[in-house]
């Protein structure tokens, strides 16, 4: 099984859209692929008092709703804070074998797997590890989604330094646009910039950028870039 484990450089910067965008293209192209996000928090609550999380409802939806809910995210809690904060809410605490037993239940599925993190790279998951710490344990290269825009090329490198002097192999970096924040007024100067900003300081792979709701990356001109996936999991894999 080849896979990426999907990581951001902040919280909401765009990784469940892209991976989600990322495993439709899979199957487009008839690949066996499944996702994997082995904690979540902050749910949406019914008129009901029903419970969801529109992380996994995503993925779900992604894979063609083919795998149970449980399979792709086993460890789901209500808060909209970091995973172990968020157990403690509840009296409860992330159960830390099951962050790897779930990854293990894939192994005979797929033959590519996505992997989501919660929040950044650093971001905790359970008392003892972060989103780091299990892409070292897991194995796969990291992806990382950058939220374009003003501030990117400092979390980007941030991101890219912290990930290398943990060993990790780093597949691309995929600067994606998100929607305003509230406080911001007129167009964002630099999302003109971002792509060659970020390759002069950096000799990670920046794959392109995403536009706000596209279905596919553009290159610093706005033209569609046609990547080959499959072939990307494939290169991704056998880095180092």
């Amino acid at each position: 099984m080849r896979g990426l484990f999907v990581t951001g450089t902040d919280t909401d910067v765009g990784k469940t859209y892209v991976s989600s965008e990322l495993i439709r293209q899979l199957r487009d192209q008839r690949c066996s692929v499944g996702a994997y996000k082995p904690v979540c928090s902050g749910a949406v609550h019914s008129n009901t008092g029903k419970s969801s999380w529109s992380d996994l409802e995503e993925l779900y939806s992604a894979t063609g709703e083919e795998f149970p809910h449980e399979l792709i995210c086993p460890q789901r809690f209500n808060a909209a804070v970091a995973p172990p904060r968020a157990a403690v809410l509840e009296d409860r605490v992330v159960d830390e074998s099951l962050l790897f037993d779930g990854l293990h239940d894939w192994k005979s599925r797929v033959d590519y797997l996505l992997i989501e993190g919660a929040g950044g790279l650093l971001s905790p998951v359970s008392e003892q590890h972060t989103n780091a710490s299990l892409a070292q344990r897991f194995g796969f290269p990291i992806l990382i989604i950058a939220r374009a825009g003003l501030g990117t090329i400092n979390h980007s490198l941030l991101t890219i330094e912290a990930a290398q002097s943990r060993g990790l192999r780093i597949a691309g970096v995929i600067l994606n646009e998100t929607p305003p924040r509230s406080f911001e007024t007129g167009r964002d100067e630099s999302l003109s910039h971002n792509l060659q900003d970020l390759r002069k300081w950096t000799n990670c792979s920046v794959l392109g950028y995403w536009p706000w709701q596209g279905h596919a990356l553009v290159d610093e001109f706005g033209q569609s870039i046609s990547l080959n996936w499959q072939e990307r999991f494939d290169i991704a894999a056998s880095v180092g």
